[in-house]
């Protein structure tokens, strides 16, 4: 008896797949190169993005880690329909081929990730920590400090390329006010190096964009952002210099910068009053946009809060920190409903699974002086679609 193959039509073959989550995905790629091939087509990611677009990507709100201390997680969503993880992002960070070794996360970019290696022999890698794929990047022509990840998306919403920033020399620039930073930056469309000089301080960042806080040491005022495009033209070494809101005339001001909608937020509680102020894409109407500004007393009876975050895609969502209670608050600005959250707390809903941090963000909060420095909490967000293989 003759055994017949029958072939599935592409079509019906993207409709069927479309409807796994992208952990799965994954794994049908290894299939045969047919299934692979249809699974990195155009048609796929649209028909994909189609199917979940009212699902959430997973995501993690984290501190800056430093050696020998583990990845630690503000707040973390995860479970979703898109990905269909069981356990949050940082359980996934883990260095390829060297599972004991000891690492420190650096920084993130629509769902890359980028981690030193600091056991044995010092390395760097940028990849996909839930697929496990790695880019192992080389050293830099001489030592020096990391600065930020910054990578570029496609008209399909897929990463297509990477750019890892490090720090090589720090100079003051006296008649500009703040710090002049000479920079190398790995390219991942060409596996080199090159050098630039520009401005910094810990950034955030959208896409190909950079954003920097600097402030003069002694200053008195709240410092400035410092902007760089990383994928404009080569011979472009100019920042824009973004100056804060400033509060001025007031001393108790707790504040942080932040990222949600794909916008830059400004967030800063000024005595018992919360402002947001969303960065506008030019200056023409000035920089910032004061979006929001509620009396805290008035929604809640601590009002001495310490602003730390925006949830990346409600931005009716942040994360306080209250200095009375010690202890981690989330807040629906359109509702002015606040929650407090005294210990670890886990839940679900029909997204997802969320996760709260209260223990291990106590330490940390409590360690920073506020009055001096602005919050910067890494975002790390996990893509809505595959990202294409790195060389």
């Amino acid at each position: 008896m003759e055994t017949t193959l029958t072939t599935i039509p592409d079509a019906i073959l993207v409709e069927i797949l479309a409807t796994f989550p992208l952990r799965s995905i994954a794994g049908f790629k290894l299939v045969c190169k047919s299934w692979k091939s249809v699974i990195e087509s155009s048609y796929f990611r649209r028909v994909f993005a189609s199917l979940h677009q009212n699902s959430s990507p997973s995501w993690s709100i984290m501190f800056p880690t430093v050696y020998h201390h583990t990845i630690k997680e503000v707040i973390s969503f995860h479970g979703c329909e898109t990905w269909n993880l069981p356990k949050p992002l940082a359980s996934y960070i883990i260095p390829p081929n060297l599972p004991n070794a000891e690492y420190l996360y650096v920084a993130s970019s629509n769902g890359l990730i980028w981690i030193d290696v600091t056991t044995c022999s010092y390395k760097s890698f940028v990849g996909n920590p839930v697929l496990q794929q790695w880019v192992e990047i080389p050293p830099p022509p001489c030592p020096c400090a990391t600065t930020g990840l910054v990578t570029r998306v496609d008209e399909d919403g897929v990463v297509s390329s990477f750019k890892v920033v490090r720090t090589c020399q720090k100079i003051e620039a006296r008649d500009r006010g703040m710090y002049v930073r000479r920079v190398y930056v790995y390219s991942s469309d060409t596996g080199l190096w090159t050098f630039k000089r520009l401005l910094n301080s810990r950034p955030v960042n959208i896409n190909g964009m950079l954003y920097l806080w600097e402030r003069r040491v002694g200053s008195t005022k709240h410092g400035v952002i410092v902007a760089h495009d990383f994928y404009g033209p080569e011979a472009d070494d100019n920042c824009q210099v973004i100056p804060l809101p400033d509060p001025s005339g007031y001393q108790d001001v707790k504040s942080c910068l932040t990222t949600s909608g794909g916008d830059v937020i400004y967030m800063a509680r000024i005595y018992q009053i919360l402002k947001l102020w969303r960065m506008n894409k030019n200056s023409e109407n000035g920089w910032w946009q004061l979006s929001r500004e509620i009396n805290m007393p008035d929604v809640m009876y601590f009002g001495f809060c310490i602003p730390m975050a925006m949830n990346p895609f409600d931005n009716d969502i942040v994360y306080l920190w209250s200095q009375k209670h010690h202890c981690l608050v989330t807040g629906n600005l359109r509702t002015q409903e606040f929650t407090v959250h005294q210990e670890l707390e886990k839940w679900t809903s029909s997204e997802g699974w969320c996760r709260i941090n209260t223990c291990d963000s106590k330490g940390y909060m409590e360690a920073i002086d506020h009055d001096k420095s602005l919050l910067i909490l890494s975002q790390f967000v996990f893509q809505r679609l595959l990202p294409r293989p790195q060389n």
